[in-house]
């Protein structure tokens, strides 16, 4: 796992985490039309870098979860106030 992600890449793992938590599993095409087309190199750099756990669908990726070491990061991020 790399460790070193962009400030955009942070932002979106912390919105991944609340779609999850909410039982979200969330499709590229939504979170293009919510977040922007930049959102799918984020996604591509997460996924290569070890921070998301992804299914490859017809229309783009399906983000089933994050790793184990990133819901860490994003509970200890939490419980600062993040």
């Amino acid at each position: 796992m790399d460790l070193r992600i962009t400030a955009e890449e942070e932002a979106l793992v912390f919105r991944l985490a609340e779609l999850l938590d909410a039982g979200t599993r969330p499709r590229e095409a939504q979170l293009v039309e919510e977040l922007g087309p930049d959102v799918r190199q984020q996604l591509e750099g997460l996924k290569a870098k070890g921070w998301i756990l992804v299914l490859e669908a017809t229309g783009g990726m399906v983000i089933t979860d994050l790793t184990g070491p990133t819901w860490k990061a994003v509970s200890s991020r939490r419980d600062v106030g993040w």
